[in-house]
Order: structure tokens, then C-alpha cells, then sequence
């Protein structure tokens, strides 16, 4: 894993977080009569299209730096624009269901 690139390490992440994207919990809805499975749906979706969002930001970032990623100044502003992008759709989501 040590020798893995940005895009591989990525994957790692993405993939499991496309099959949560994927609304595993769908039937649920049919067996409990509840918000509880709206709000997990709209949990994962969103999770995931930030989580793809930050990729594609820190690999279009990456191919143009080309030097070290340091945690502060390459992925902490990333982490709060798509931070915030993430409050926002978890609630409007959950609001909505």
C-alpha cells in the first residue's frame, strides 16, 4: 500500500462508498415504517458525492503542484470547502426526507 498512488489510494475510499451510495438499506423502507431509512439515504449519497468531489479536487490540485502535500496547506482548505458542501446536503437531505 506504501507504493500506491494518489488515484489508488482513492480508490480505496470511493468503492466502498459507491456501494453505501447505492442505497443498500433500500429495503428497510418496506419493513420499518420510519425516517430512519430516508435519513441513511440521504447520509451516504451525499458522503459520497463529497467524498468524489475532494478526489477530484486533490488529484486535479496534485497533477498541478507536483511537490510534497502537506496536510495543511494542500488538503485542509479542500476539507472545509467540501465540509461544507456536505453539512449543507446532509441537511437539505434530511429536511427533505
Amino acid at each position: 500500500m506504501r507504493d500506491w498512488g494518489i488515484e489508488q489510494k482513492w480508490m480505496s475510499v470511493l468503492l466502498p462508498l459507491l456501494l453505501l451510495y447505492n442505497d443498500p438499506f433500500f429495503p428497510l423502507s418496506f419493513l420499518v415504517n420510519s425516517w430512519f431509512p430516508g435519513t441513511l439515504d440521504a447520509f451516504f449519497q451525499s458522503l459520497f458525492l463529497c467524498a468524489l468531489l475532494l478526489f477530484w479536487l486533490c488529484v486535479y490540485h496534485g497533477i498541478r503542484v507536483q511537490g510534497e502535500r502537506k496536510c495543511l496547506t494542500f488538503y485542509l482548505p479542500k476539507l472545509i470547502i467540501v465540509g461544507l458542501l456536505w453539512l449543507s446536503a446532509v441537511t437539505l437531505g434530511i429536511w427533505q426526507t
